[in-house]
């Protein structure tokens, strides 16, 4: 895939079926424009305009960058889902710290200020860092949510690339868009639109045939065989309780670590009853 002109680098993600434009300077107001007319987002932590795989998104870029490279799977999901929870762990720890600084220097009993005494300077110091020190904590409360959210949705998107079912779906789903664009090619098969969705889609659904061909969970209960209160272990938050029991995953409160009291939603093939380590012998 090349295109004739220069403005950064483009990637195209086979995993999570994106493609991510990075260029090398600030678009101008046209650009920018045009970009968000094509469907590309601004994901500024990352510093690139990211969009679903589409041959006018792909046509976009190839106007613009030299060409689009392919990259399998860049980075672990789990290991973001672990980054950013530990993120939430200290900004809840920073927020208490903020509490209890903002209750330092106080007068005791919330005593008023004293117009005109000696220590009215100090008074009006201290209730300042306290409001500065509260506002800070609303601050970093408002940090973990997002963090928070961003660890739940790496969880959902780590689910996604570890769960047969899901992969099995998404394999189902592809094929059905293969067809519809295998009719069209069998009525035009100089459709040129046409023909591109059904490479690309091709090599979608041999990707994940290899995703799920590399997936071999171990023997495991069904959801049916845990109910509401049931302590399990799970593969990557340890000890857990079962707080509800859907019809395809299991809502777990995690129990120990950083983020205990969380609650997450997992598979069955990820559970297995919790059963108590047993003492290393002297």
């Amino acid at each position: 895939m090349t295109g004739p002109v220069t403005n950064g680098t483009a990637v195209y993600n086979l995993d999570d079926d994106t493609l991510r434009w990075t260029p090398d300077e600030r678009l101008d107001a046209n650009e920018y424009a045009l970009a968000k007319a094509a469907g590309f987002k601004w994901w500024g932590r990352t510093g690139a305009w990211v969009a679903t795989w589409t041959p006018g998104r792909e046509d976009h870029l190839l106007a613009r960058v030299e060409e689009i490279t392919h990259e399998a799977d860049p980075d672990d999901p789990q290991a973001r889902v672990q980054r950013f929870a530990g993120h939430a762990a200290a900004a809840v720890s920073r927020s208490e710290q903020r509490v209890t600084a903002a209750t330092q220097g106080l007068p005791p009993g919330g005593e008023p200020i004293k117009v005109g005494h000696h220590s009215e300077g100090r008074h009006r110091r201290a209730i300042e860092r306290s409001d500065q020190n509260m506002r800070k904590a609303l601050e970093e409360d408002k940090l973990a949510d997002y963090w928070r959210g961003r660890a739940l949705g790496a969880e959902r998107r780590a689910r996604q690339k570890s769960d047969p079912g899901v992969v099995r779906r998404r394999i189902g789903r592809l094929q059905e868009q293969l067809r519809v664009h295998e009719r069209t090619l069998a009525q035009a098969p100089d459709n040129r639109y046409a023909g591109r969705w059904h490479e690309h889609l091709t090599l979608r659904i041999a990707f994940e045939e290899g995703r799920l061909a590399s997936l071999n969970p171990e023997p495991f209960a069904p959801v049916t065989a845990y109910k509401k209160g049931d302590i399990v272990q799970h593969k990557r938050w340890g000890k857990c309780q079962v707080v509800s029991v859907g019809r395809v995953n299991l809502k777990l409160q995690q129990l120990t670590g950083a983020t205990v009291g969380w609650q997450w939603a997992a598979p069955p093939h990820e559970v297995k009853p919790w059963t108590e380590p047993q003492p290393q012998p002297e």
